[in-house]
């Protein structure tokens, strides 16, 4: 999938990626996404974990817009803007949820064919600190994308 061509990205399609980094240690952010194209929107889940003790680290539900961007230089990008919450499981019958604040917003700028790019982003940890951090973001293909593939 990481040759497709934006031409092959229309309509509602899933997108898995991942940081990359060569240091232990380091979070590694994973990224399910559901893009809807048409609509400029973007919905799914967002995982930081780290090889360590307490390997997950910070766990979001996240949405936000797809941007397409024309750049002077090296050519158009396309920007995803995510805000995450973190997951609630609230019982249906009490009447009022209680306010969760955010725990989650990044910024990617991928190329155009979703394939690679870079992402900053923000997390908050289980202490409540908040880390910032700049990558290398990748798709990651799935077995389904693998399938897919295969059957063409």
């Amino acid at each position: 999938m990481s040759d497709a061509s934006n031409s092959e990205r229309a309509g509602l399609f899933l997108l898995k990626l991942q940081t990359e980094t060569a240091a232990l240690g380091v979070p590694i952010l994973h990224l399910n996404l559901a893009i809807d194209a048409p609509h400029n929107k973007v919905s799914g889940s967002a995982e930081v974990t780290r090889a360590l003790e307490n390997p997950i680290v910070c766990v979001s539900h996240v949405s936000g817009s797809v941007i397409y961007e024309t750049a002077m230089g090296p050519g158009s990008k396309i920007r995803i803007d995510l805000g995450g919450y973190p997951n609630i499981y609230w019982p249906p019958e009490d009447d009022v949820a209680p306010a969760i604040p955010k725990n989650f917003t990044a910024m990617m700028l991928l190329d155009t064919s979703w394939s690679r790019g870079e992402t900053h982003y923000q997390y908050q940890n289980k202490a409540g600190v908040w880390n910032s951090i700049i990558q290398k973001v990748r798709e990651v293909e799935t077995e389904i994308a693998q399938k897919i593939s295969k059957a063409s």
